[in-house]
Order: structure tokens, then C-alpha cells, then sequence
């Protein structure tokens, strides 16, 4: 399950919107929103994607995207 809020923090900490970050990875910025919303499964490229751009450690993956209900 994606953290939504440290999703969205980090975003914007690069200067980024929702909408320039689905443009960098190539999707719609309604299905990121969605998926980010956790309305929508994430695929691991796309997490790696992100994880990327957004310069999240790897050692930090999973504070990011598979947190816990």
C-alpha cells in the first residue's frame, strides 16, 4: 500500500507536481493520482520509476510504498 502522504510530500520536495512526474513515467496524471490514492495497483517498474526520480533511498522503499494497513 503506497504512504499517500509521504508520496505527495515528496513530490513536491523535488519541485515536482503529480502531473509532471506521470508525464516523466509516462502515464496519465489521474491514473498516478490514483494509484498513489491507492484506488490502483502500482506496478514494481513503476515504483522503480518513481523511486528514481524522486530520489527515495532504496533502503527506504518500503516507508514509501508497502506500508502496512
Amino acid at each position: 500500500m503506497v504512504n499517500t502522504n509521504k508520496i505527495r510530500g515528496r513530490i513536491m520536495e523535488q519541485g515536482l507536481t503529480i502531473g509532471s512526474l506521470a508525464s516523466i513515467i509516462g502515464i496519465s496524471p489521474s491514473t498516478l493520482g490514483r494509484k498513489i490514492k491507492n484506488h490502483a495497483d502500482m506496478t514494481l517498474g513503476e515504483v522503480e520509476s518513481i523511486r528514481d526520480i524522486l530520489k527515495i533511498p532504496p533502503e527506504r522503499v518500503v516507508d514509501y510504498f508497502f506500508m502496512e494497513e
